[in-house]
């Protein structure tokens, strides 16, 4: 069902009215009462009450947030680049790409302020916050090149850079957009969540005060803002995508690569060998980290300092056993919300490319729900949920929902044009031609978001953990930092980080396995 222009703003704002309505409405029949809602009304009020105090705090997040998003961004798209020419790089360096995107948000922070000035430091998260996802899409859309055209350029003697030019760059600017969208949403939330710990003003600020005084309209007016800060850009680059690259519905997507020649055995080989090549890299990474840039042997421990913390001391066992505990809470709650975040993202994305008119509709609140700051929507989950295991469920899926929603339905968008004549020539239903074309073509994108959403789910518990449970992990790092047990702190990020490298690992490995069967052929 295709909608003429006009029709997509009559919808979009209908929905949109239709959304503050219901908004107001909860918070008039009792969720104001029980603070954890304030109407639409109120929050209007305090804006405008308030217009000078929040403009100067917004201008403040904005700046760090877009600086935060085009340097990582930028980072995230030269090292792509360089992954896909040379796989000899990759190997090496995707597993520090991921430690750095798994590290915890509540251990970095502190480390950040400590390496540099503030301003840096809050742009250095933003950036941290939105690289991975983008060096990831940026992979995925170089990568979904067509095959003939790949071979066009070799038999014409091009190289590999005659391929990315011609052959790879303009089939992966869909993903490439897609990755930058998400990464708006990413560097918001990481440029507040920066201004938690050390900052004088932005939204941040203004949204912890909103808590601690249990001012609701506060709290609501930031999320608001926040929203704004990451739905424009989102929008934006969304009328972008289909201007600058109306040829992307007509491409196909990646199949998965050719596994390595050998036998098995060889290939078990290399892949350990590549594997430890890496922990070398990240290892050494973490040595220079801490030489370079002087930190203190208070704060910085080194690996050597981590591993006689685990190993040699008297306490050694306990800690081990402290770590494991948590770690067994942790994996429950992020392996609940994987799932869930994974399997919702996938079905509505579903569900908005067969109905365009409740993606229109529905988009809107699905980026408020990725844009709006964490912390500000769990009063309300917790409430919903409570605070056992639903509620931290809750907490993970929204965190790794709306990366799989944007890559599933932009994958699912760009079937190819001659596919979906042939299914309509055979006079294919719609579930056939979801079944047997657009999920095939998706596949790439599906299992490029469980890739993502692997480390997300850890994130997000985590986050859950130190805001709502008071287990896991992610109070175990907080409570560290807070008696500045930083020994602890290190090996508990270090536990986080190589879990999720596994977990992102495991996850590569099944789609090896299943997009060298069923992708569709490039």
């Amino acid at each position: 069902m295709r909608l003429t222009r006009t029709r997509r703003v009559v919808v979009l704002i209908v929905a949109s009215l239709a959304s503050l309505a219901a908004w107001e409405l909860a918070a008039r029949l009792g969720l104001s009462q029980l603070g954890v809602l304030a109407p639409p009304s109120a929050v209007v009020v305090e804006l405008a009450q308030n217009a000078g105090l929040y403009a100067n705090n917004f201008a403040a997040t904005a700046w760090v947030a877009a600086r935060g998003w085009f340097w990582g961004d930028l980072a995230a798209i030269v090292l792509a680049v360089l992954f896909v020419q040379f796989r000899v790089l990759e190997l090496l360096l995707q597993r520090l790409a991921l430690v750095l995107y798994c590290l915890p948000l509540v251990a970095v922070m502190p480390l950040l302020q400590l390496t540099f000035d503030p301003d840096t430091a809050r742009v250095v998260l933003a950036g941290l916050s939105v690289f991975f996802t983008t060096l990831v899409g940026t992979m995925l859309g170089l990568r979904s090149a067509d095959g003939g055209q790949l071979t066009v350029v070799r038999a014409w003697g091009g190289g590999g850079l005659a391929a990315l030019r011609f052959v790879r760059t303009p089939t992966g600017i869909p993903a490439i957009l897609t990755g930058l969208q998400i990464g708006a949403a990413a560097a918001t939330l990481g440029a507040v969540f920066g201004e938690f710990i050390g900052a004088d003003r932005g939204l941040g600020v203004l949204l912890i005060n909103g808590l601690q005084q249990l001012h609701l309209a506060q709290v609501f007016a930031v999320a608001v803002l926040a929203t704004l800060m990451a739905a424009v850009p989102y929008g934006l680059l969304g009328i972008a995508r289909r201007i600058l690259v109306p040829w992307s519905t007509g491409l196909s997507t990646a199949a998965a690569e050719a596994p390595g020649r050998g036998s098995a055995l060889r290939r078990i080989g290399n892949a350990i060998g590549w594997a430890v090549a890496s922990v070398a890299v990240i290892i050494g990474a973490w040595w220079l980290y801490l030489i370079a840039f002087g930190v203190t042997p208070f704060v910085g421990k080194s690996p050597a300092v981590v591993w006689t913390y685990l190993t040699s001391l008297p306490g050694a066992a306990q800690n081990r056993a402290d770590l494991v505990e948590a770690l067994g809470v942790t994996l429950v709650h992020a392996g609940a919300g994987y799932a869930a975040g994974l399997l919702i993202g996938i079905l509505v994305a579903t569900v908005f490319v067969l109905v365009p008119p409740l993606e229109l509709a529905f988009t809107p609140l699905t980026v408020a729900l990725r844009s709006v700051p964490i912390v500000a929507l769990i009063p309300v989950l917790i409430v919903l949920f409570g605070r056992g295991l639903p509620g931290v469920v809750a907490i993970t899926t929204i965190v790794t929902f709306f990366p799989t929603l944007a890559n599933v339905q932009q994958a699912m968008s760009r079937v190819p044009s001659d596919a979906l004549v042939l299914m309509r020539s055979y006079d294919a239903s719609v579930a056939q031609t979801l079944w047997r074309l657009r999920l095939p073509t998706a596949l790439p994108a599906i299992f490029a978001s469980a890739r993502i959403a692997a480390p997300a789910a850890i994130l997000g518990a985590t986050l859950a953990e130190w805001l709502a449970t008071g287990d896991g992990l992610g109070h175990m790092i907080v409570s560290a930092r807070a008696f500045h047990n930083y020994t602890q702190l290190w090996a508990a990020a270090v536990l986080l980080a190589a879990v999720s490298v596994v977990f992102y690992s495991l996850v590569s490995a099944a789609e090896r396995a299943v997009l060298s069967r069923f992708t569709v052929a490039r």
